[in-house]
């Protein structure tokens, strides 16, 4: 009976892994160094984030006997990256984090007065060293300037290399089940996620796609090559991410009506 449950349990354990994997990886990552004014590391330097992406607000690490940090699991958004060290200027850098890449975030600090603050110019992000990666993401804007279906599957078309099964004339194809491909795979070899849950329908062997809604999604990542080990097929990997999870209210409105003929005409 104890054998029977411990493998119960090892199969739950093994169960919640699987789903805890591909959250993870939905996320985005800062990382980075932090040098004095003449080029040695800082150790023990506090870097804090802050966003209104975040719940908490802020999550701040400390950085290692390499002058090395990294802050995991962050949302998209706009992010203020604050370094601190007694006997230092404090150093502001103001970031834009997009969906699945890590964000490197470097830092000079010159020896300063209490209370000085050096503001450093506000930086996109620039190339991903840290991941082999590099999926192409299409935001909020994108969809909603771009005349098109505003589905996933839509909007993948202008990633270069993702061809449509039916091709989708200013959002004819709204309603429809559009597929994406790539490299020569087939549809049914697409791997869809919602903020790095899978959500393949097992009908057809995938060929079924389930509709998410439009206005949820903040920003969405297709990604044709180097996937990660855990995903089986070889075509269009997507992640949806959706507009929830920070301190900002969302909300949405849209009114529609038909006209009512006049009887007697």
């Amino acid at each position: 009976m104890e054998r029977i449950k411990f493998r119960a349990f090892g199969f739950s354990g093994l169960a919640l892994l699987a789903l805890l994997a591909p959250l993870a990886s939905a996320q985005s990552s800062i990382s980075g160094q932090v040098r004095d004014t003449s080029g040695a590391v800082m150790a023990g330097v506090k870097v804090e984030a802050s966003s209104p992406a975040l719940i908490e607000g802020s999550r701040t690490v400390t950085t290692n006997g390499e002058g090395r940090y990294a802050i995991v699991d962050v949302r998209p958004g706009p992010y203020t990256i604050t370094f601190t060290m007694q006997g230092f200027a404090v150093v502001k850098e103001q970031i834009e984090v997009p969906s699945n890449v890590t964000v490197p975030v470097d830092a000079d600090m010159k020896v300063g007065t209490v209370g000085e603050t050096v503001n450093v110019e506000a930086r996109v992000a620039t190339v991903d060293i840290d991941n082999v990666a590099h999926p192409e993401t299409l935001t909020r804007d994108d969809m909603d300037e771009v005349p098109s279906a505003r589905n996933p599957q839509s909007m993948g078309s202008y990633v270069p290399g993702v061809h449509l099964n039916l091709p989708d004339v200013a959002g004819s194809q709204q309603t429809e089940q559009t597929y994406m491909q790539a490299h020569g795979n087939p549809s049914w070899r697409d791997t869809y996620l919602l903020d790095g849950m899978r959500i393949n329908t097992m009908q057809g062997d995938g060929m079924i796609q389930i509709y998410v809604d439009n206005a949820l999604i903040q920003e969405t990542t297709y990604q044709t090559s180097s996937v990660t080990a855990d995903v089986q097929p070889g075509g269009v990997y997507t992640n949806m991410i959706p507009r929830d999870g920070g301190n900002d209210f969302h909300g949405a409105l849209f009114l529609g009506y038909v006209p009512c003929p006049i009887r007697g005409q």
